[in-house]
């Protein structure tokens, strides 16, 4: 009996749709009060068919209010970005905070030990807040961890003269031409960039590069477009902030596991980079573009003594350094090691090698330690704000909110769709939107369509490593122009076209290799 009286109202909403799925209204309102007359409910097995509608509504109205905080919460930080008046930690901590006190008094929130949302007061609303920030700190430390290692051994290398001792091996087998010295911008742009940061390879490159472009008569700006795309193929790299920042906000997804799924894009676009060098430079030297060959003579000469080094070495301990070097990118492909641990083995190695003593030691790690500080700064706001985001709910309601938008033919070609427009996206909001604010919601919504947040961060990546020096919200490329003496509407007017044809020739080679499908 009592399954009849659990069944008898399912057995009326079934009949009753039956019934008006046939466009005839047979069953009259005084016929539906008889049923329930002759098959009446117990209070207990009444409470949950009222209920019911009500407790969906408010589970819709929660799910509503925390998408509309989400929105409201992303859109606020990208405004703030963009407009560059705020550093990224507070804009990446405050909101969040805030977000979570109005939700909080709201009673959108699950207190901790509940399982249902209710009003808080400040102390629980400071309470749940901790265990968000709790969960993001935790999703971020192997990132900070890789970051802070892979910064102070690529330094330490520098100061040594490995790098300088590179570029001027190379430049004893240079002759007179265009494309040989695009080849060496290209060169000393991929080595300067190792260590990920984008204002050390402006600084090392433009200066060095910029008296040979003007001396060849070649125009500032494809100096910038070289060393701006070279430089960002190479921030693919697991230990760069690119990687860091795309990598922090989602869960289960490594620097080196994108890496890993882009490498063969990456090995492709420097390939194109450095051939492109031996056609571009033909043709502009038919234009009329070029030097003497005294003054090439002049100039090598110059190149190949550079300054004295920070750390006195050998050259066999720069020989080490370079086979060091070597073995730990090879070791990284082949995945015989994680990022964070073979890092770790060079800083040791690299110190023992190229210091003399604990307190050349203890210098060089204060004096580059620095260099990493702001970045894990900004890596452990992310975490605030994932995990706010996540464990709220905010990050699930906005998810299903855009998957709703979507339609489901494209949902299988969302991530391919992302990687072609990520460059001029990210131009107009930022990178520092695109990898810590959309890049997580893109792989929560990958993910809801079966696909993987692992594609969702590569699809991010392309576009936005590329495009880095046309940012119009960053500050790198201002320092990058005013290096080279381009205005940012030149950088834009010679740049933009090249760098997002190769961004998608290299999402197209991502997509080939399985990165994310097409």
């Amino acid at each position: 009996m009592c399954t009849v009286h659990i069944l008898s109202p399912l057995l009326l909403e079934v009949y009753k749709d039956l019934i008006c799925s046939q466009n005839c209204k047979i069953i009259t309102e005084s016929q539906m009060t008889f049923w329930e007359e002759q098959n009446p409910l117990t209070p207990a097995e009444k409470e949950p068919h009222q209920t019911g509608g009500r407790g969906r509504k408010k589970k819709e109205r929660e799910k509503t209010m925390l998408a509309t905080m989400g929105f409201i919460l992303v859109i606020a930080m990208v405004v703030l970005i963009i407009r560059g008046k705020v550093a990224l930690p507070p804009i990446l901590i405050i909101l969040p905070t805030i977000a979570t006190f109005i939700l909080g008094f709201a009673g959108y929130l699950v207190p901790p030990g509940k399982e249902e949302p209710a009003a808080m007061g400040v102390k629980l609303i400071i309470k749940t807040l901790q265990g968000y920030v709790s969960t993001g700190a935790n999703q971020v430390l192997n990132t900070v961890a890789l970051f802070t290692f892979a910064i102070v051994f690529f330094n330490i290398l520098s100061d040594a003269g490995m790098f300088d001792a590179i570029v001027a091996r190379a430049f004893k087998y240079i002759g007179n031409s265009i494309g040989v010295i695009l080849f060496m911008t290209c060169l000393l742009a991929t080595i300067s960039h190792l260590d990920g940061s984008g204002a050390t390879t402006w600084l090392i490159t433009v200066p060095t590069m910029l008296p040979l472009f003007k001396k060849m008569k070649l125009p500032p700006t494809l100096l910038v477009l070289y060393v701006g795309l070279v430089s960002g193929t190479v921030n693919m790299l697991p230990w760069t902030s690119a990687l860091a920042r795309a990598t922090a906000g989602v869960e289960g997804v490594e620097p080196h596991d994108v890496w890993q799924a882009l490498v063969i894009a990456q090995v492709v676009g420097l390939i194109i980079l450095y051939v492109s060098c031996f056609v571009v430079g033909p043709m502009l030297q038919k234009r009329g573009f070029g030097m003497t060959d005294e003054e090439f003579a002049a100039m090598k000469e110059d190149m190949l003594h550079p300054a004295e080094p920070v750390l006195k070495v050998s050259k066999t301990v720069l020989y080490i350094d370079m086979a060091m070097t070597l073995i730990i990118v090879i070791a990284l492909l082949l995945g015989w090691v994680n990022t964070n641990l073979a890092f770790m083995w060079g800083i040791a190695a690299a110190l023992l090698l190229n210091c003399h003593g604990p307190k050349e030691m203890t210098s060089q790690i204060k004096k580059h330690g620095a260099n990493a500080l702001n970045m894990i700064m900004i890596l452990f706001s992310i975490g605030m704000l994932v995990g706010t985001m996540k464990d709220s709910g905010m990050m699930q309601a906005m998810t299903n909110t855009l998957v709703a938008l979507v339609p489901e033919s494209l949902s299988s070609h969302l991530m391919f769709i992302i990687s072609l427009i990520s460059a001029p996206l990210s131009m107009v909001v930022g990178s520092d939107s695109l990898y810590m604010i959309m890049t997580p919601i893109f792989a929560s919504m990958n993910v809801a369509f079966g696909g993987t947040a692992l594609a969702a961060c590569c699809a991010s990546v392309i576009g936005a490593c590329l495009a880095a020096n046309l940012c119009l919200v960053a500050p790198t490329p201002y320092l990058a122009l005013g290096l080279a003496g381009v205005e940012m509407k030149d950088n834009l007017k010679f740049c933009f076209l090249p760098t997002w044809a190769l961004s998608i020739v290299l999402a197209i080679v991502a997509a080939l290799t399985g990165a994310f499908p097409f």
